[in-house]
């Protein structure tokens, strides 16, 4: 037996997606494809070419497929239709406020035009899949049946993360960081409780794992670019791990999937008390939850 069911034909799913080495690629659809292959649910992963010829052409191609997952992207009327046409079964599957974007000064307002695509698509697609309440309940108000809207927390492989062996008591300490180029900004909260850890404590070092660096005068800083292959070495070289974040709009519809990665290695957390790492946390049960920079460097 090969774990498919004998007298099932085989589902054939494509699965659409921005960048297949994105966060949202690789925790919301890439790890479950080995699950699914075993269960006789065959995926095609392509990501959604840059002219809109070609899109057009992807969009035909959806005839041949059972199930057509598209991730995030908000199409045009046009390409969104033709999706629709073609697909026997359409699905819209997202994990952040798609709706939303940042001005030149930074702040996080909502775009119209992205507004306008979304309600769009969750009011086409047979099921909308997201990731918690707050992007359902966005999704349940536009929706052509409230009903079609699941939430599916993120989750992590177990077989793939285990728990690191316990530090020696001497040497250095490391707290630890890891996360995209978009969220390195968060870190620098932690500025000031690090440089006074920094000051207190000479054997303590700080690991950013990000495809970009960031400068911290007066922390004593280790840089390693992010890889898929070293994520999982890298994330239990950590003994400490943080995970800042400020409660905005934004960050509102985000889930810390981080967490369940510094979890199933083991490590101890402290985390911004925002909703989404409150997803995952209770403080002083599985990790702090802290809100103020005294509160940082007193947890820490």
């Amino acid at each position: 037996m090969d774990g498919r069911l004998c007298d099932t034909p085989p589902v054939n799913v494509l699965l659409v997606t921005q960048k297949k080495d994105s966060p949202s690629a690789k925790w919301r659809l890439l790890q479950f494809v080995p699950h699914f292959e075993k269960a006789g649910v065959r995926c095609a992963v392509e990501e959604m070419p840059s002219g809109m010829l070609a899109r057009l052409s992807q969009a035909g191609r959806a005839s041949g497929f059972d199930v057509v997952v598209l991730q995030k992207r908000l199409l045009p009327k046009l390409l969104l239709n033709r999706f629709r046409k073609n697909a026997r079964a359409l699905v819209y599957e997202f994990d952040d406020g798609v709706t939303l974007k940042r001005n030149a000064e930074g702040g996080v307002v909502e775009s119209s035009t992205r507004e306008r695509r979304f309600k769009r698509v969750v009011r086409a697609c047979d099921a909308v899949i997201t990731t918690n309440e707050t992007l359902a309940d966005q999704a349940r108000r536009h929706a052509a049946d409230p009903g079609r809207v699941h939430v599916f927390p993120t989750v992590i492989d177990l077989a793939r993360w285990e728990p690191r062996q316990a530090s020696s008591a001497s040497g250095s300490v490391t707290i630890g960081w890891m996360g995209t180029a978009s969220n390195l900004a968060s870190v620098e909260i932690l500025r000031t409780p690090l440089t006074r850890l920094c000051r207190r404590y000479d054997a303590l070092q700080v690991k950013i794992v990000c495809e970009q660096a960031l400068p911290l005068e007066g922390v004593r800083l280790v840089h390693k670019g992010f890889s898929a292959a070293d994520e999982v070495a890298d994330v239990r070289s950590f003994d400490i791990a943080v995970a800042p974040l400020v409660e905005d709009p934004w960050t509102r519809g985000k889930v810390s999937t981080k967490l369940l990665a510094y979890f199933a290695a083991g490590l101890p957390v402290v985390a911004s008390d925002v909703n989404a790492n409150r997803i995952y946390m209770r403080d002083g049960e599985n990790g702090y939850l802290v809100g103020t920079l005294g509160q940082w460097e007193e947890k820490l």
